[in-house]
């Protein structure tokens, strides 16, 4: 059966490819304009970032949406519910929900330390659930790997990966401040086409038993 898809089909896929690159061409073509205007626009916890989060929180809610309305022992399941705790890692690391605080307050940083808590105590409940239909797993891997969420989630990947020379700042006639630019641009666009993973079609799984 196919799970349940609210975004992009996986017929037709090169207008859908053409279009998200079109958009993704176009916002960092607009951040890069910005960027000459107001070079804090990259800062922590300052635009870029902001849609970065944003990005990720929707992403994350899709896939938990999506993971929700499947059968909790298909690989279905375990996919999306993956990928919605992998967003959920990648915004925490990304949102310095500590830097909320007012002097002298500790709100935020005791939220923080909560909030990444309860991901590190999902992940074990998802470890132990994935390892125990390993084997399912493994038979369907060429599946999964044909998956638009997981062909999309590959390319945030090196997306993410191409920006870690700027983040550690490797390109000596690049300033310290475009090194930071590229970075938040790279990270931008990567969450952005997990965002549109999470809405893609997904993996035609059969029905058999475990």
């Amino acid at each position: 059966m196919f799970l349940n898809t609210i975004g992009i089909p996986a017929s037709r896929p090169a207008r859908h490819v053409a279009a998200l690159l079109a958009f993704l061409a176009t916002l960092s073509l607009a951040c890069w304009v910005g960027y000459g205007a107001d070079p804090h626009l990259a800062d922590e916890n300052h635009l870029m970032e902001n849609i970065q989060s944003v990005a990720l929180l929707l992403a994350c809610l899709v896939h938990g949406w999506r993971a929700s309305k499947l059968d909790k022992k298909s690989v279905g399941f375990i996919l999306h519910a993956g990928l919605s705790l992998l967003m959920y890692s990648f915004l925490l690391r990304e949102l310095e929900i500590r830097e909320f605080d007012a002097p002298g307050s500790h709100f935020w940083a005791w939220t923080e330390h909560i909030l990444r808590g309860i991901g590190w105590s999902c992940w074990v409940i998802y470890l132990v659930a994935f390892a125990s239909r390993i084997r399912r797993i493994w038979a369907l891997r060429w599946q999964l790997l044909a998956t638009p969420a997981i062909i999309t989630a590959l390319c945030a990947a090196v997306l993410m990966a191409s920006g870690w020379p700027f983040d550690k700042k490797k390109f000596e006639s690049i300033s310290e401040q475009d090194s930071g630019f590229m970075e938040e641009l790279l990270e931008m666009n990567a969450y952005i086409v997990l965002l549109v993973g999470s809405a893609s079609a997904s993996l035609r799984e059969t029905r058999t038993r475990e």
